[in-house]
């Protein structure tokens, strides 16, 4: 036997993770027919949108290593995917977006979230990747994936949030630039399941619910109805999932909570209920997720050396209540108490997720004490906090 390092592709059999693996196995005859079925579900949003949604759970007794669940992919000039992994060195969260020929630079990643990594990957394409294993997740836990794109130029940028059902928190975990314009998420939106090491043997579960996506004109479209298939190209003879041919299934399932999408590959015991390829459907009667909208708990405005000196900057700062819908933008004013409205110092707006802070510069003249800020945030669904007034610190 030998070790051979393969470096296994994120677009080969349902673009698996880029990563160097070292198989035991002879030289001759790489593929053991030995994977789990790859399979997907395509959901029915057939158009562009601005915002992506999903809701994933991997059950406890369907967790196997070496599996990606991913749960948001779709096509275009930036096509991407965003999911969960079991992976050697932990629980890990995927971000990733393809090289295109119309990019007229290449992707980068203008915000890193703690704990988040990116690289450069190729092999069947290239792009840029992110990962995350410090956040980690859990299994018979509901997580909810977020991705948003926006315009800044000619550019298109993304981020890519998560919340826990667990603790309930937002985390922003990466914003990528990509240097074309209007690059948008094209549909259906798709989720797939995959085995990236041949351990058919051991069945891999995942669950699906509350998928969404926002038109341009700002309108909600629930994911409805989904087309659940397996890549029948591997369950061939010779082809990498050929042992395990029949042990596959998908469609829905409910719990307490109501019903959901499930996929299974894998596992001698799996069979199938449903057809390769078959349409499953989930009623859906809300017209705009229900994620409760962006709260600013505190402010705090000062100078940012603590000192009433000349040639002052005045810093605007402050946090947000993770368990609402996290920041996509603000706006800040800084005025004095007599001139109010009217008299604003300085008034700025921006779309940057990740700032919590703001310097101002202010003139030699002003009096500190009299100064009053008003801070305004927008979440990723565009609802507005209420105006905070935030007065100087001594």
């Amino acid at each position: 036997m030998n070790l051979i390092p393969v470096m296994l592709c994120p677009k080969k059999a349902g673009k698996r993770l880029l990563a160097l693996v070292f198989l035991a196995c002879p030289l001759t005859g790489l593929a053991d027919e030995n994977a789990a079925p790859s399979s997907h579900l395509v959901f029915d949003d057939n158009f562009d949108g601005h915002i992506i949604i999903n809701e994933v759970r991997v059950p406890k007794d369907g967790e196997a290593k070496y599996t990606y669940y991913e749960t948001l992919g779709w096509r275009g000039r930036a096509a991407g995917y965003a999911g969960l992994q079991a992976h050697p060195r932990g629980h890990n969260y995927i971000f990733s977006i393809w090289d295109h020929k119309s990019h007229a630079a290449p992707i980068k990643a203008v915000y890193h979230g703690a704990g988040t990594i990116t690289e450069k990957f190729g092999g069947e394409g290239t792009g840029l990747k992110s990962w995350n294993f410090e956040l980690g997740w859990k299994t018979d836990t509901w997580y909810t994936l977020a991705l948003r794109y926006w315009p800044v130029g000619d550019h298109s940028f993304y981020g890519y949030w998560v919340r826990s059902g667990g603790t309930g928190q937002w985390t922003h975990l990466v914003t990528m630039d990509v240097a074309a314009k209007e690059a948008f998420f094209q549909g259906g939106t798709d989720a797939f399941i995959e085995d990236w090491l041949e351990t058919g043997v051991q069945p891999r579960t995942v669950h699906y619910r509350g998928g969404w996506k926002r038109r341009a004109s700002g309108d909600w479209f629930a994911f409805g109805r989904g087309r659940y298939s397996v890549n029948f190209w591997d369950l061939e003879k010779g082809k990498r999932s050929f042992n395990f041919r029949t042990n596959w299934n998908g469609g829905v399932s409910r719990d307490k909570a109501g019903a959901f999408y499930f996929m299974t590959a894998g596992g001698r015991n799996t069979t199938p209920t449903a057809k390769n390829p078959s349409w499953h459907e989930i009623k859906r009667s809300s017209v705009k997720p229900d994620y409760a909208p962006i709260r600013v708990r505190s402010a705090g405005l000062r100078l940012v050396d603590g000192k009433l000196s000349t040639g002052r900057m005045l810093k605007v700062h402050w946090e947000n209540d993770l368990s609402t819908l996290p920041q996509f933008g603000f706006t800040v004013t800084v005025s004095d108490r007599i001139s109010g409205k009217e008299g604003y110092l300085a008034s700025l707006t921006r779309v940057e997720p990740h700032t919590r802070e703001v310097l101002i510069p202010l003139p030699a003249n002003v009096d500190l004490k009299q100064l009053v800020a008003r801070l305004q945030c927008r979440d990723i669904m565009d609802n507005q906090s209420s105006v905070l007034t935030v007065n100087f610190e001594e």
